[in-house]
């Protein structure tokens, strides 16, 4: 399928999705595919929810730590054939009392930039592309490269990442793309100009003028402050970008009352009782159980995963996951659930489609030993990195 047939479709998607609408299906992934016989969705009360945030793991697809059954889902990854870990994704569906698993309607996936790298600081963990500044932290993926000091300048990349709120992003997923495929680049409204159609995205000037806007959007649609996804042909000249397509990005409705699970940056913060903006959405936690460290290390600039009820245009947080301090870190954790295919050793296996390395001294196996590794065993495998593309195992569990 054409690039811009994807991308409309799935700009269609995303608009029902958060409406409470329907999907289109255009990637087909209904089902593990693997004979995992995984997609049970859980049990007990149910309601709709919508979720921002990051692909965790598969078993169907984990999202946040919440486990989403895909069976009857519509599932689409923009400029990808599948959903990866990493990539960072918006959710409908349903979700059970205990906010851990749920029944997914659609999986909508894009990223967030791409473009030719122009600088690389592996000390300070950053990159620059499109002029956006771009950090890193452990539980980045990468695929197509071992680690980010590996990334040669000039390299198109396709990234994967969460706003912060000073103008910069924390990246999820860095992957080697195809220097001809469209510029990609993400950010807040900024000087909108009506009369001379332009605004300002980071530190470019984007014209509009003869842009399209797909979904429900018109020109009368962007606001400042309104993140949204630019797509264009060429790389900017004199600082300008002349945009060839633009939606708004991932975030949640905010009327209505549902149950919502969100991943981000947090800003805006002065204190736990008060409160703050994660992924462009109001949060109060002030009454929410902490885990992942203590509550007094959330701050600006710290990942947490928060999930609770959306009521009014603010998420009203029963728990929250602190997934990382900076200067300090904090856990990553990939998961995947299933059945073990094209096994050819133990450092090159799949699981649910992700390529699997379990060769480490450090790997600790449960309920059998790396003999026990074969196509067709069902197991459960954790990991804390991603390199070129491979899930580096630290634990494999046989079920």
């Amino acid at each position: 399928m054409n690039q811009f047939l994807r991308f409309v479709l799935l700009t269609l998607c995303l608009a029902l999705a958060a409406c409470g609408g329907g999907g289109i299906s255009v990637v087909g992934m209904g089902g593990s595919g693997n004979g995992s016989g995984v997609g049970s969705g859980g049990t007990g009360i149910t309601t709709s929810a919508v979720g921002i945030g990051v692909v965790d793991g598969f078993g169907s697809v984990i999202v946040n730590g919440v486990r989403f059954a895909t069976d009857t889902a519509q599932i689409i990854s923009e400029d990808a054939d599948s959903l990866r870990l990493g990539m960072t994704v918006m959710v409908s569906g349903t979700i059970n009392a205990d906010l851990t698993t749920g029944i997914a309607t659609t999986v909508l996936s894009t990223p967030e930039f791409r473009g030719p790298v122009t600088e690389v600081d592996a000390v300070a963990g950053e990159l620059a592309l499109l002029d956006s500044r771009v950090s890193v932290d452990e539980a980045t993926v990468y695929d197509g490269f071992p680690s980010l000091s590996t990334i040669p300048m000039g390299a198109t990349l396709q990234v994967y990442a969460l706003p912060d709120g000073d103008g910069s992003w924390r990246a999820t997923r860095i992957e080697a793309a195809d220097a001809s495929d469209p510029l990609i680049m993400s950010g807040a409204i900024q000087d909108l100009d009506v009369a001379s159609r332009t605004f300002r995205l980071g530190g470019k000037v984007v014209n509009y003028g003869a842009s399209s806007f797909v979904g429900n959007w018109v020109t009368a649609s962007l606001v400042n402050g309104m993140t949204i996804y630019v797509r264009t042909a060429a790389m900017p000249v004199n600082g300008v970008v002349n945009a060839q397509m633009i939606r708004q990005g991932h975030t949640l409705p905010t009327t209505g009352k549902f149950a919502a699970n969100l991943l981000g940056i947090v800003s805006n913060f002065s204190s736990l009782s008060s409160e703050f903006v994660l992924y462009g959405t109001r949060v109060n936690a002030a009454s929410a159980l902490i885990t992942g460290g203590p509550s007094a290390s959330i701050g600006n600039g710290v990942k947490l995963e928060v999930a609770g009820t959306m009521a009014d245009g603010v998420l009203i947080a029963t728990r929250a996951r602190i997934r990382h301090i900076p200067g300090t870190g904090g856990p990553a954790s990939f998961e995947l659930i299933g059945v073990v295919g094209r096994y050819q050793s133990i450092a090159d296996f799949l699981v649910n489609g992700q390529p699997v390395n379990a060769s480490g001294v450090n790997v600790v196996f449960i309920n059998g030993s790396p003999a026990s590794l074969r196509s067709g065993a069902r197991v459960i495998v954790r990991g804390s990195q991603v390199m070129s593309g491979v899930l580096q195992a630290g634990e494999i569990r046989f079920e």
